[in-house]
């Protein structure tokens, strides 16, 4: 292009601007467009938070001082606006301690795989899916505590887990598995005065 008039290299860029301006363009909308996009999903998604955050404060509030009709209706609004925050498989442990202090223990069940359902990570997820496998133990569901404890794979909760294995193979009748069980769990750290005496009850 160095050998060109002046006159031939504005024709030259006035063409590949014709030719590519519009593309350019585009790229430029589609970026900006994205940018504020994803700021606005950003801040949504912040205020989301921030706002379930606030009902589940007032919940556990009206649940600590004995609103309990105020306290079902904040889980129930955590539930359904706090979707994607932790705060929303909280409030289904609210309803499941909830329907356990009213004798219902199916209630109770079905909470808690909801909150196992929307637990915001692996960690939050065992715990939860541990209480649950406890209350279908509890319920006589048994296959379905298995099944479920199975599902539980961290080693942080290896001692906890064999406990509950143990009081499955007890609520089925096998003392010596149940014997084995709770061994293993005490050997693994999980030593609560509660399990030594479920262990000693099945070693005489």
């Amino acid at each position: 292009m160095s050998d060109l008039s002046d006159e031939e290299k504005a024709e030259r860029i006035k063409q590949w601007w014709a030719d590519n301006g519009l593309a350019i363009a585009a790229g430029l909308v589609l970026g900006i467009g994205g940018l504020f996009g994803w700021n606005w999903w950003s801040d949504r998604e912040e205020t989301r938070a921030q706002a379930a955050s606030e009902m589940y404060q007032a919940l556990q509030v009206a649940g600590q001082t004995g609103q309990t009709e105020r306290a079902a209706e904040l889980a129930d609004a955590v539930i359904e606006q706090g979707r994607g925050t932790p705060y929303r498989a909280l409030a289904w442990i609210y309803r499941a301690d909830a329907a356990i202090a009213q004798d219902d223990i199916e209630g109770a069940i079905d909470a808690l795989q909801a909150a196992r359902d929307a637990a915001p990570d692996r960690g939050y997820r065992d715990v939860f899916t541990l209480r649950l496998a406890r209350k279908m133990i509890l319920a006589e569901r048994l296959d379905d505590a298995e099944a479920t404890l199975a599902d539980v794979r961290s080693e942080a909760f290896t001692g906890l887990k064999r406990e509950l294995e143990g009081d499955l193979a007890h609520a089925r009748g096998d003392r010596d598995r149940a014997r084995e069980h709770y061994r293993a769990a005490l050997d693994a750290g999980h030593s609560p005065e509660y399990l030594r005496l479920k262990y000693e009850e099945l070693s005489v």
